[in-house]
C-alpha cells in the first residue's frame, strides 16, 4: 500500500492542472451556487446549483419557464446585501419576444440588479450566443476576478426559438431554408460536449429553456411522448432537466405550476408545486405588474404533503397548511403563521439540527458554497506553483549513498583544479564513480576521498539522501 500511495502522490505532484482527484477529494470538493428556498433545494436534491453543470427547463407554452429562469438568475446576480450571491447574470434572449415588464416584475425583489449585474443580450443567433459566452465573457474572467469569487449564470431563452446564421442567410437570399436545413441539435451537441473545457474553474452554470412538444406514442393507444427541442445531447449532458406544467386559477390572477425532474444525475426524480401570482389589482403601476413565485409556501408543502412517503417526517417536522395558506408546525412553535415566517424559522441557526435531519431524510445533499470555493481555488493555485520535489520521485538505488561533502570537499586524485562540478543531491556510489571516471579519465573506487574532519556532523556534514 505504501508503494501505491507513493506512486499516486508522485502522479498528483506532476499534475499541475488538477485533473487527478481521489474519490474522497471529489466528494469533499462539491461546490454550488446556494439556493435560497427549501423547495428549490428539494427539487434539485442539493443545497445549491452545482457549478459547471447544465440545467434545462422545458414545458408547453405559458408554463412559466421564462419567469422561473429569471427568478433563479436574479438570486445569483443580486448583491449580498440583499441576500443574493453577488454574481453576474447573462440572459441571452433568442426569441425576440421578451416582456421587459415581466422581467422587471420578477426581479424587483432583488434590488438594483436591473442597472448593473443582470444583462440581457438580444439580436443574436444561437451560435452567436454561444460564441459570445465562450469567446468574450469567459476568457476575461480570470483577469477581472482573480479570486474566483464572483459567480456567473448564463440563461439561453430559448433553444427552440433561436435563429441560426446560416438559416437567416438562406432565407434572405432564397426565401426558404428547406425542412432539413436548420439543424438545432447540431449546435447544442458540440456546445454541450465541449463546454466543460472552456468553462475551466470559473464558478458558473448554464440554464437552457426548451420548448416541450408532444409526439405520437411508439405503441398503439399509448400516451403521447414528450420531446424537447435542441436534440438528445442535452439528455446526456444536463445535470437536471425540469419539466413544467400548470393550471390557471379561475380568478385568472395566477397559476399553480408543477415542476418535475424528468432527468437528474444527482438524485431521484422529484416533484413540487409552486404558486405563481400575478397581482393585477395593485395600487400603482409596479404593484399592478408584480409577478412572483410563492416559494415559501412551496417549501411548506414539501413537508406537509411530500411527493414521497411520509414515514418519520412527521416526527422531525410536522407541518400543516390551512385553506388560507397559513402554516402550523409544533416543532418550530408556530401556529397559523404566513409561509414566509415558517421558512425563516426553518433556516434559523437555532434550528440547524432539525434542518440537517430533514436534509438527511429527504435526501438533500449539503454542498459547499462560494466562500469555500474561493478558499479551494486559493489552495489549488498554491499547489500549482509549488515546486518542492516529492521524495517519492527522487532517483534511488540500493547502492550506498554518500555525503555530498565526500564528493565536493576535495578534488579527486589527479583531477585538475577548476570550477566545482554540480553534483546531484541524491547520488549513488556507482553513479559517483562513473562521474569521476569521466572527469579524470582513470578514476577508481579507491580514489574517492575520505571524509574530512570539517565535514562531520555539525560542520556541514549533513547526510544527503
Amino acid at each position: 500500500m505504501a508503494l501505491i500511495t507513493s506512486f499516486v502522490e508522485g502522479l498528483k505532484q506532476r499534475d499541475k492542472s488538477g485533473v487527478i482527484t481521489t474519490i474522497k477529494e471529489l466528494y469533499e470538493n462539491q461546490f454550488g451556487l446556494p439556493l435560497q428556498h427549501y423547495a428549490q433545494q428539494y427539487l434539485f436534491g442539493a443545497t445549491g446549483l452545482r457549478l459547471k453543470v447544465f440545467h434545462s427547463i422545458s414545458g408547453p407554452p405559458q408554463s412559466c419557464k421564462s419567469p422561473l429562469l429569471f427568478d433563479l438568475m436574479g438570486h445569483i446576480a443580486a448583491s449580498k446585501e440583499t441576500g443574493g450571491l453577488g454574481g453576474v447574470a447573462f440572459l441571452y434572449e433568442l426569441e425576440d419576444k421578451i416582456s421587459p415588464t415581466l422581467l422587471k416584475s420578477v426581479l424587483r425583489k432583488y434590488g438594483a440588479i436591473m442597472d448593473s449585474s443582470f444583462l440581457t443580450m438580444r439580436n443574436l443567433t444561437i451560435e452567436g450566443a454561444i460564441g459570445h459566452m465562450a469567446a468574450q465573457v469567459i476568457p476575461g474572467y480570470g483577469k477581472e476576478f482573480p479570486k474566483f469569487d464572483v459567480p456567473l449564470v448564463f440563461g439561453l431563452d430559448s433553444i427552440g426559438g433561436a435563429a441560426s446564421a446560416d438559416t437567416v442567410k438562406k432565407i434572405t437570399t432564397e426565401g426558404s431554408a428547406g425542412k432539413s436545413y436548420y439543424d438545432k441539435p447540431h449546435f447544442m451537441k458540440y456546445f454541450c460536449e465541449n463546454a466543460g473545457q472552456f468553462m475551466g474553474d470559473i464558478p458558473m452554470i448554464v440554464i437552457c429553456i426548451n420548448q416541450e412538444k408532444e409526439q405520437a406514442s411508439s405503441t398503439p393507444y399509448g400516451p403521447p411522448q414528450k420531446k424537447i427541442t435542441g436534440g438528445v445531447s442535452q439528455l446526456f449532458k444536463d445535470g437536471h432537466m425540469i419539466s413544467a406544467t400548470y393550471k390557471t386559477w379561475a380568478s385568472g390572477d395566477g397559476k399553480t405550476v408543477t415542476l418535475r425532474t424528468t432527468k437528474t444525475s444527482f438524485c431521484d426524480a422529484r416533484k413540487i408545486e409552486v404558486k405563481f401570482h400575478w397581482n393585477k389589482y395593485g395600487q400603482d403601476a409596479d404593484d399592478a405588474y408584480h409577478t412572483y413565485f410563492d416559494w415559501a409556501l412551496a417549501s411548506a408543502k414539501c413537508l406537509a404533503d411530500p411527493d414521497k412517503g411520509v414515514g418519520e417526517l412527521r416526527d422531525i417536522c410536522d407541518v400543516k397548511i390551512s385553506d388560507r395558506d397559513l402554516v402550523t408546525c409544533p416543532q418550530l412553535n408556530l401556529k397559523s403563521v404566513p409561509a414566509e415566517e415558517f421558512e425563516a424559522a426553518l433556516f434559523a441557526p437555532e434550528n440547524a439540527e432539525m434542518l440537517d435531519r430533514l436534509y438527511t431524510y429527504q435526501k438533500i445533499e449539503k454542498i459547499k458554497g462560494m466562500d469555500e470555493y474561493v478558499e479551494y481555488m486559493k489552495r489549488k493555485k498554491a499547489e500549482a506553483k509549488d515546486t518542492t520535489p516529492n521524495p517519492s520521485l527522487v532517483k534511488t538505488t540500493k547502492a550506498k549513498t554518500v555525503k555530498k561533502s565526500e564528493v565536493s570537499a576535495k578534488p579527486v586524485k589527479g583531477a585538475k583544479l577548476g570550477k566545482a562540478r554540480k553534483v546531484d543531491n541524491s547520488i549513488s556510489l556507482e553513479e559517483l564513480m562513473k562521474q569521476a571516471k569521466e572527469t579524470n579519465g582513470a578514476g577508481s573506487e579507491s580514489e574517492v576521498p575520505a571524509e574530512r574532519e570539517s565535514d562531520k556532523e555539525g560542520e556541514g556534514g549533513t547526510k544527503v539522501e
